[in-house]
């Protein structure tokens, strides 16, 4: 008998690495770089990204939509899990297209950790060029 909990981690190789994936490239604190999943380390590290974010505009009362673009990673697929309060980059494409030059970013707030359920969530900023 299959536990709940692990056919939803299962189905996660379908809903994050599935037909919407797009590729991710994780840069720990150390500098060591993580492009590759490590369910199966042939295959690019991919998750959902989702580029804009809908928050609320106070001086207008409502909501407008800005370019902060959310991670998701299956847990699984990584070589080791982001600990809130870390520095760590993330590479994704300026674009959604598998094959689109990849931008910089940077954690900005702490992770969202569904470690319960077997994925992370990770909210980026740009890196500011000074």
């Amino acid at each position: 008998m299959t536990l709940l909990r692990e056919r939803i981690e299962a189905d996660l190789a379908v809903t994050l690495e599935g037909d919407y994936k797009l590729p991710v490239v994780l840069i720990a604190p150390d500098g060591a770089r993580q492009d590759k999943s490590a369910n199966d380390p042939d295959a690019d590290l991919v998750g959902q990204i989702i580029y804009d974010t809908r928050v609320d505009a106070p001086e207008t009362g409502g909501d407008i939509i800005i370019h902060k673009p959310v991670v998701t990673l299956r847990r699984t697929s990584l070589d080791r899990i982001p600990k809130s309060g870390e520095k760590w980059a993330v590479e994704i494409p300026t674009v959604p297209q598998y094959d689109a030059p990849k931008e910089k970013f940077f954690l900005e707030v702490a992770l969202e950790d569904g470690g319960a359920i077997g994925f992370i969530r990770l909210h980026l900023m740009r890196v500011k060029q000074s």
